[in-house]
């Protein structure tokens, strides 16, 4: 609920001002409900490209409004947000979701979106729906409702609404009247039933009859299962909270919600004053119960004083100085104070996703020696995580797979004649042929493993993970991607899919065993051990060069002088042969890199 000072569009004996949810933030809700069952069924990126292959056939020639790839797109966040990092989707998959669900008819949407709730078919059949009142409604954000829905005649609050029914109550069946907001401008008065309004129902707005002490602030109710929507609207700029959890199984989730709340809408150091405060009221349980467990809700947020902090409203005088903190911390300048921040914070985060390409031409080859250095020197302190970096830089066997098999459907014979779609009702006559960027699973493997690095290279918890700074991971996976492409690893692949006969299992394991191979020997395992560079582990010898065995037809009498140490041979080879494969790629531009007008182009785009 909301309660605030601003007049809403006047229409008679329509007071109420509602606030919608979207089909995605419908969709998002449901998600949310489901996973917080004991057991969840979680979607797969193979379950997911089959539905998407089985929809592909019925894309509209015209995107249906109500959904957009963005949104799309933030919705899956969302899913991802209540996974672990194992179980996300692909992000190739994730792009065609989000590109293939504004095309799609309301009943091939929640086919699509039913695999994030374990398609659960009650949820299903309520989110359809609810998106057909949606469309009914003209997919409007507001719509203006009769006061009858929260009181009664008697002006009692009525039950159904805002307030659950009881058990005892027969279910409310009634259609509800409503003005449907375009902008501002009211619209023609629609009907829906009245559940279904109150599950579409995202806010109430209720307007204050008397001047408020806080001018211009509106005060916002906000239930725990609402305060992710309002976070994604980056709201409300103060949050108070009191007794954030009433049970210890609620402290892990909550921690969670608020921190994201903080992360999401408070940019550090914007503001002496932290938005998260915990009131301490007298109706806080460790008065009430003698008792609190917000303590542990806390510990998860972090940093008292910088991202939470307490005021105390036990008294009248208490109450007076939270008004008077209230004023000062809520007002137009810290709100833009805050607004600011946080885009240029966004356009830091942009900056900093295209350096690549801005400062490729700025870095003189000296600096990029030493920015190679630099690197060996942080992936040499942090040597006992070698074995999993490695492992990390190579996509799973079952995105291989995944890629495999979307390759083969792209790559099926499609039937002419009325497989082709065009509208016979476009003003344009001409219909163009979808382009088809057909390329060979090999390339497209390689594109995977790439992206895979781009990604990776952007995970702060992957890099906090291996002990490294996310610039220092960055240019890690920068490395090895230009590297790839000198020495031509794709066509490494080519050769490698071309050496015998084909099939799903055969594939995989040649794209995995090349992509294995040039992460672990860095390509020297193909150059003569003469011309590789020289160890500074083993001296007199070159990198990965195989210890001496001993002559079968001498008899052993005494143990050598220098003891082989295999694994730490191999990884300061490894280090050594990442320093030279950077500086050989210094000065290297790929044929399919941008050139020198698109990179100002982009430059202009980010000045």
């Amino acid at each position: 609920m909301r309660f605030s000072a601003q007049q809403p569009p006047e229409v008679d004996n329509y007071p109420l001002l509602l606030t919608l949810f979207s089909e995605a933030e419908l969709a998002q809700q449901f998600i949310n409900q489901y996973h917080t069952t004991a057991t969840p069924r979680l979607a797969t990126s193979s379950a997911v490209t089959l539905r998407l292959s089985e929809l592909e056939g019925r894309r509209l020639a015209v995107p249906k409004p109500g959904l957009t790839s963005e949104q799309t797109a933030d919705l899956l966040r969302g899913y991802h947000r209540l996974q672990r990092r194992q179980n996300h989707l692909d992000e190739h998959v994730c792009y065609q979701m989000a590109q293939l669900a504004p095309a799609l008819s309301v009943e091939d949407r929640a086919l699509l979106f039913a695999l994030l709730w374990g398609e659960d078919s009650a949820l299903t059949e309520t989110w359809r729906r609810l998106a057909l009142a949606l469309q009914h409604l003209g997919n409007v954000e507001q719509v203006l409702a009769p006061a009858s829905l929260v009181v009664d005649s008697f002006l009692l609050p009525a039950e159904g609404f805002l307030i659950p029914a009881g058990p005892e109550a027969a279910p409310e069946q009634a259609d509800v009247m409503v003005c449907p907001l375009a902008g501002s401008l009211p619209g023609s008065h629609l009907s829906l039933p009245q559940n279904d309004l109150a599950q579409l129902c995202a806010e109430v707005v209720f307007t204050l009859s008397q001047p408020s002490a806080l001018p211009k602030v509106d005060l916002l109710d906000i239930p725990p299962q609402r305060l992710t929507w309002y976070t994604t609207r980056l709201q409300p700029d103060t949050l108070l909270v009191c007794n954030a959890v009433n049970e210890r199984s609620e402290v892990q989730p909550a921690g969670k919600a608020l921190s994201w709340w903080v992360d999401h809408t408070q940019s550090p150091g914007h503001s002496a004053l932290p938005g998260l405060v915990w009131a301490i009221t007298p109706f806080d349980a460790r008065f009430t119960l003698g008792t609190s467990l917000d303590e542990g809700v806390q510990r998860l947020v972090g940093s008292p004083g910088k991202r939470w902090g307490t005021l105390q409203a036990l008294d009248s005088r208490n109450m007076h100085r939270l008004l008077e903190w209230l004023i000062d911390a809520l007002n137009t300048p810290r709100r833009e104070q805050r607004i600011t921040a946080l885009r240029n914070e966004l356009d830091a985060r942009t900056v900093a996703l295209f350096r690549r390409f801005s400062d490729a031409q700025q870095v003189t080859p000296q600096q990029a020696r030493q920015q190679a250095e630099d690197l060996v020197r942080a992936l040499q302190a942090r040597a006992t995580q070698h074995g999993n970096l490695l492992a990390s830089l190579v996509p799973s066997r079952d995105a291989l797979q995944q890629r495999w098999l979307q390759h083969q459907q792209q790559h099926q014979p499609r039937p002419e004649g009325f497989a082709l779609e065009i509208d016979l009702f476009a003003e344009n006559t001409e219909h163009e042929l979808p382009q088809s960027d057909a390329i060979s699973y090999a390339r497209a493997v390689h594109q995977l493993w790439v992206n895979h690095l781009r990604l990776l290279g952007h995970r702060r918890e992957a890099a906090h993970q291996f002990g490294l700074e996310s610039i220092q991971l960055q240019a890690l996976c920068d490395v090895l991607i230009v590297a790839s492409y000198r020495l031509n690893v794709p066509m490494m692949l080519e050769r490698s899919m071309q050496s015998g006969e084909s099939g799903l299992e055969l594939d995989i394991s040649r794209a995995s065993t090349v992509l294995g191979d040039f992460i672990a020997w860095l390509g020297y395992a193909s150059v003569p051990v003469a011309d590789r560079p020289a160890s500074r582990v083993n001296k007199g010898q070159t990198v990965f060069a195989p210890p001496a065995q001993a002559d079968i037809s001498r008899r052993l009498t005494k143990l050598g002088e220098q003891p082989t140490r295999g694994n730490a041979s191999y990884v300061y080879d490894w280090l050594v042969a990442l320093y030279a494969r950077a500086t050989e790629n210094i000065g290297y531009q790929n044929p399919l890199d941008i050139n020198e007008k698109q990179r100002q182009t982009l430059l202009k785009l980010l000045g």
